[in-house]
């Protein structure tokens, strides 16, 4: 039943496809077949009009009535209808109208094709004539310089007209042969498709059994295949899913384990701060937020606990943001000394605070500007600055520096703290790792700032370098396109 329905799907697709492209190909085949039809008959009757005219400057009449009956015999010998309109649109003959009915006709000014004419010499219209009840194409021509001659007198516009049946005629018998061209044509389709999709959907609904069973846990099957062609490929990919799948299953529960670790990080960095502040609140409400002597001190350890907490809260949801691919990125050039310097003084009274001094050196003019999220990269160096102020001894120094190096700005953020023994550098950046862990979090560390400077760095296309000596300090640096 399976491989019914794919070579019903794959017929159908033919089929459809086919009465689209056969049916736009006899419109407009049609269309351009009346079109030239009808740009021929108009040529045609322009030069009938031209013989018209060249008949009655040549010709001699003893009167109207004599030029009425000879425009009447040279219309049976044209096979078209002709008609002689004055300046004024008075009809002076006409081969359809006996000469006696000649003064009841409607005046001829304001028919389209006679308007035409008045502008460009020729003019012409299709439509039904009032007179004689019957679909006319009509062609007047404008002779504004007659040639002496008595039977031209006041006739401007000669108009000779056909009726379309005859054309309608042979346009209708054409159309007719390029439907059964097309019925022919779709029949062979037909067949020729039907072949195609029985060739096609055998070898899909083996491929399609072997993946249902693969899809039902049996991932040893192997699909057999010999053929160098797209089904060929379709069998060889689906063997290969079918080797990463299992690749991918034991990647997935590497996964598991670290987001079972990354949930044990979480709910253990959360559940610190909150008993802790708990703890806090829960002493205040059983009495002593009435004690002068502890409770300034029970709301500020409070406060800054929920502080930590507001911290690592953010923390993870740039972490996500940033892994999930939401947060977007403004890149554009801001000098980069003036930033620096903005960024720097905002954690001159930490540094004083701690006793580390903070300076900058910057070996760049300025007027040399950089290319990246100012404000991405201002959470950046806050991070580093922050850290190595944090983390490093009394007396100590924290230095940014900025040189060029390779059409490039090189930031650096060094310290004289402990430094970071090599076994650790390779997993500083991992979310919630930690060197030492009563430091970090006495300091209100996350664990997830070098994570996040991580990603932030990558994304503008360069990538964080570390170096550290114990014992001496530890320099963070990375390269920003001028």
């Amino acid at each position: 039943m399976k491989m019914k329905r794919i070579q019903t799907k794959i017929t159908l697709t033919y089929l459809i496809l086919a009465v689209v492209i056969i049916a736009a190909v006899g419109v407009i085949s049609s269309l351009e077949i009346e079109s030239l039809f009808e740009d021929r008959l108009i040529h045609q009757l322009e030069q009938q009009a031209d013989i018209v005219h060249h008949f009655l400057a040549n010709g001699e009449f003893t009167g109207e009535r004599a030029r009425a009956a000879s425009i009447q015999h040279l219309a049976s010998v044209l096979g078209a209808r002709i008609t002689l309109v004055a300046a004024d649109g008075t009809v002076v003959a006409d081969s359809d109208v006996p000469f006696e009915k000649l003064p009841a006709l409607e005046n001829h000014l304001l028919r389209p094709e006679v308007q035409d004419a008045l502008s460009k010499t020729i003019g012409t219209n299709i439509r039904r004539s009032a007179t004689v009840g019957r679909d006319f194409l009509y062609v007047a021509k404008q002779y504004k310089d007659s040639v002496p001659s008595p039977a031209l007198t006041n006739v401007r516009f000669v108009r000779v007209s056909a009726h379309m049946e005859d054309m309608k005629e042979n346009v209708n018998d054409i159309r007719w042969k390029i439907v059964w061209a097309g019925v022919i044509t779709l029949t062979l389709i037909i067949g020729v498709s039907i072949f195609i999709s029985q060739r096609i959907s055998r070898p899909m609904v083996a491929i399609a059994e072997n993946v249902e069973k693969i899809r039902l846990g049996d991932l040893e099957r192997h699909i057999e295949t010999t053929a160098d062609d797209e089904i060929g490929h379709v069998a060889r990919a689906v063997n290969e899913l079918v080797d990463k799948l299992k690749a991918d299953i034991v990647e997935l529960k590497k996964l598991q384990r670290a987001r079972s670790e990354f949930l044990g990080n979480v709910s253990h960095e959360l559940r610190t701060p909150i008993f802790t502040l708990q703890g806090y609140l829960e002493t205040l409400l059983n009495g002593a937020v009435d004690d002068p002597a502890v409770n300034r001190l029970f709301i500020e350890k409070a406060s800054a606990h929920a502080a930590r907490l507001n911290v690592l809260l953010n923390d993870l949801i740039d972490i996500s943001r940033i892994e999930s691919g939401e947060m977007k990125m403004s890149f554009r050039y801001f000098r980069i000394n003036e930033f620096l310097e903005i960024v720097v003084n905002d954690f001159q009274q930490a540094a004083i605070q701690r006793r580390v001094g903070l300076q900058l050196s910057m070996k760049t003019g300025p007027e040399i500007e950089v290319f990246g999220d100012k404000e991405r990269l201002r959470g950046v160096l806050s991070n580093l600055i922050d850290n190595a102020i944090k983390y490093n001894r009394d007396g100590g120094e924290v230095v940014v520096s900025t040189e060029l190096q390779e059409g490039k700005v090189r930031i650096v953020v060094a310290d004289t703290g402990a430094g970071i023994a090599e076994e650790h550098l390779t997993r500083i950046f991992e979310r919630f790792y930690r060197i030492d862990k009563d430091r970090s979090r006495e300091v209100g560390g996350t664990g997830l700032g070098l994570a996040i400077v991580k990603h932030i760095v990558e994304a503008h296309g360069s990538k964080v370098e570390v170096h550290s000596v114990v014992g001496k300090g530890t320099s963070f640096s990375f390269l920003l396109k001028t």
